[in-house]
Formats: structure tokens, C-alpha cells, sequence
């Protein structure tokens, strides 16, 4: 049996309580790999999973609660089998939307509920995917992405569980005293206000998604002197103004988004246990109508260092209630209006031979929030997906916009 992890941390307690008010499912994060060639058996893809198993030992751990307070456990009995499903697809257009609508909402069994592993196949011949969905109190989107680069991806070695003490920073009180002088001010503003925000739910979830060069954002990036990730948020808040466009008056405020920053140590960043993020809220420039200004406006604002990484983390560390409190306030609906995410998914991957032709990232949807906008990265191209449980503007002419936003921008700077 696996040895008992450290404690959760306040990031995965306070995502274990916004997951437990979650709804339809929303949960769960994962990823969603597309294969061509024949479809493998349900049984060879459960032999597989339980072979590999070894090399992630966090599958061999479950979400429990100890008076009141989530907890990590190892399992008595743990049967990586048991983790395997089967999902068929009948023929039709557009199976890839198709099967993520049907992944999204499909409950987990009571005896494998943490994680699990769908095999999806049946709308053609010479085609199938393997769909690893984890729950996010158990795992973040990076741990997520590790785990399934070890399930399909070269190699045998086990990945580490979690950081061990001697490997974590030291806290540097004077830094962490001026990260929060700075943050605490900041998140007091409210967000813009979001028509999105003020639409009840919808029963179920759906999501859109384009692709991208990871090129395409690259170079856009190098002509204007910013980073592939302030590239990404500039796109998504030129398509963010266009789809709401009676939220942005010149006198709007940003709109302020959650996106995870991972601050696993070095030499650690395959630590596949628990939520090695730090909280950043980023604010997005919807109302400002020059695609080059809002670009600009995020290479000042999106943008972090080593140093924060590595303050935020011990601060969470020694001020877990202090912390929680922190996230809570930060990141309340008043304040974060959704989230995005920006993951590059492991390269080479496999299953009996045949490569990985493409991964979907499926981010959880929490805090409430009326959409989740995710950028997962494979090879030498991008997806970006938008997970949303509202109708009304309707999600389905957000890709549209993204890439036309991002066509704008490159305009903008004359790429």
C-alpha cells in the first residue's frame, strides 16, 4: 500500500467544497485523446490501464472526508479495472461533439468515483478515443496531463505522489507581505458587470471548441513582445466583447478571470497528487475596443515570476486558513467572473501503436462561473474549448469569435 500523502492543502480543501456544490458533473476535469485505427476492446484497454497503473500512484488514492475536513486515503483494495468504461457512439456528424457532451454529463460509479478511463468508439470503423477524466480535488489540470502522458506515453517510471517537505520553499515573509499588499487592494474592486453571469443554469453542459497553431500564437507573440499565454487571454477578451457586446460602454470595468498557475517546485513538476496552483485573477480588457491595447494591457497585468510562484505556495503552506479565506475572497463571483486555463498535454503518446492525432482538454466548471475557456496543447496544435451552462448569449458562436479576435489581433500587429 501507497504511504499516507501529506495533508490536503487549502486549495484542494476549498476546491473539494466548490466541487461538492457543483453541478452535473462539473466537477470532474480530464482529457479527451482521438486515435485512428481500429478499435481496441474494452478488456485491452482495461489490461492496459492495469498495467500501467504502477506509474501513477495517485489512481491507488480516493476523496474522503475526516470529521468534516477532505482527506487523502489509500485504498485497501484498489482495482484499476474497475476504473475502465466503454461509451459507444452511433454513426452522425460531428462525433468529437458528440461524445464530449456525452463525457461531460456521464456519473461516475459509487465504488470508482475519483477517477476513470472511457473507451469511446462505434461512429467509425477506423477510429476511437480514450477519454481520462479525474476528479479535481484529487488532481489539478497539470496533474491531469501528467497522468495521461504516463498512461499512453513512453516509458515505465513511476511519477512522484507528492512534494516531499525538504523540497518546498522557504517562506520569505517580506515577499509574501507584498504580494498581498498588492493583491488584497485589487481584489476589493468588483468585476465587470457580465450578462453571462446574471443567466440561471442550465441542466446540462456544453462544449464548443476551434484549433490553432501553437505556431500561429507563437509568432503573433514574438511580434509583439508577449508570451503565447497573453496572446491566448487577448483572443479570448476580443471574442468575450464581441459576445456580449452591451456589457462593454467605455466606462466598463476588466473583466476578471481565474487562471491556475502551477507552482510545483523544480525538479517536482510531476507531482500528480492534490492542487499545486496558485490563484491569479487576471483582469481582461473587454471594453477596450483596440485588439493591440488589449494585448498590450495583458502583457502588463498576466504575467507572473518565479519568486511569486514560490511565495504564494509557502504562504498557503504556513496560513491554510488564512489562505483558504484568501482563495474564497478572491475568487467569489462578485470578484471572478470565469476561468481559463492554458495546458500543454505530453508529447508521443500511444495506445497499442496507434498515435495520438489530437487532445480535447475538458477543464471542470466551478465557482459558479457561466463559462470555463480552456487552451490544451499536443503537438503542434491547440484546442481551445468553451464549457458553459447557460444559453443566452448562446456559447455556440464563441469559437467563431475566438478566431476572429485572434485574426483581428494579428491585423493589429501586422503578422
Amino acid at each position: 500500500m501507497p504511504l499516507e500523502p501529506l495533508a490536503p492543502t487549502p486549495v484542494d480543501r476549498f476546491l473539494h467544497k466548490v466541487a461538492r456544490e457543483a453541478r452535473n458533473q462539473a466537477e470532474y476535469q480530464g482529457y479527451l485523446l482521438l486515435f485512428h485505427g481500429a478499435p481496441p476492446s474494452v478488456e485491452r484497454v482495461r489490461h492496459h490501464v492495469a498495467e500501467t497503473a504502477p506509474r501513477v500512484p495517485v489512481w491507488a488514492y480516493r476523496i474522503t472526508e475526516r470529521r468534516g475536513r477532505p482527506a487523502w486515503e489509500a485504498g485497501d483494495r484498489f482495482e484499476p479495472r474497475a476504473h475502465v468504461h466503454e461509451l459507444l457512439l452511433p454513426p452522425g456528424p460531428d462525433p468529437v461533439g458528440r461524445m464530449t457532451r456525452e463525457l461531460l454529463r456521464l456519473p461516475f460509479p459509487d465504488d470508482a468515483r475519483d477517477w476513470g478511463v472511457w473507451l469511446v468508439h462505434g461512429w467509425a470503423p477506423d477510429a476511437y478515443a480514450l477519454c481520462y477524466r479525474v476528479h479535481h480535488a484529487l488532481q489539478d489540470g497539470m496533474g491531469g496531463a501528467t497522468a495521461v502522458g504516463a498512461l499512453f506515453g513512453p516509458g515505465d517510471r513511476a511519477l512522484p505522489l507528492t512534494v516531499p517537505a525538504d523540497a518546498e520553499p522557504p517562506l520569505k515573509a517580506r515577499e509574501l507581505v507584498a504580494m498581498l499588499g498588492a493583491d488584497i487592494p485589487a481584489a476589493a474592486r468588483r468585476t465587470a458587470h457580465w450578462t453571462p453571469a446574471s443567466r440561471a443554469p442550465d441542466e446540462h453542459r456544453t462544449l464548443h471548441r476551434t484549433h490553432v497553431e501553437v505556431e500561429r500564437l507563437r509568432t503573433l507573440g514574438k511580434a509583439a513582445g508577449a508570451t503565447l499565454n497573453q496572446v491566448y487571454l487577448a483572443a479570448t477578451a476580443g471574442a468575450l466583447r464581441a459576445w456580449s457586446p452591451g456589457d462593454w460602454p467605455p466606462s466598463a470595468r476588466p473583466l476578471h478571470a481565474f487562471m491556475p498557475l502551477d507552482t510545483r517546485p523544480a525538479g517536482w513538476e510531476q507531482t500528480t497528487l492534490g492542487n499545486h496552483m496558485a490563484m491569479l485573477r487576471v483582469p481582461l480588457p473587454c471594453g477596450e475596443p483596440d485588439p493591440r491595447r488589449r494585448l498590450e494591457s495583458l502583457v502588463r497585468t498576466a504575467r507572473t515570476t518565479p519568486e511569486r510562484r514560490a511565495a504564494t505556495r509557502a504562504g498557503l503552506r504556513v496560513l491554510p486558513r488564512t489562505g483558504a479565506a484568501l482563495i474564497r475572497y478572491f475568487f467569489g463571483p462578485r470578484r471572478t467572473a470565469l476561468t481559463v486555463t492554458n495546458i500543454r498535454v505530453p508529447g508521443g503518446m500511444t495506445f497499442d501503436g496507434d498515435p495520438v492525432t489530437a487532445s480535447i482538454g475538458l477543464p471542470a466548471l466551478l465557482l459558479d462561473h457561466p463559462l470555463m475557456v480552456g487552451l490544451s496543447s499536443y503537438g503542434p496544435e491547440a484546442t481551445v474549448v468553451f464549457i458553459s451552462d447557460r444559453a443566452d448569449p448562446d456559447p455556440a458562436l464563441l469559437p467563431e469569435l475566438w478566431q476572429r479576435a485572434l485574426t483581428e489581433l494579428e491585423d493589429a500587429c501586422s503578422c
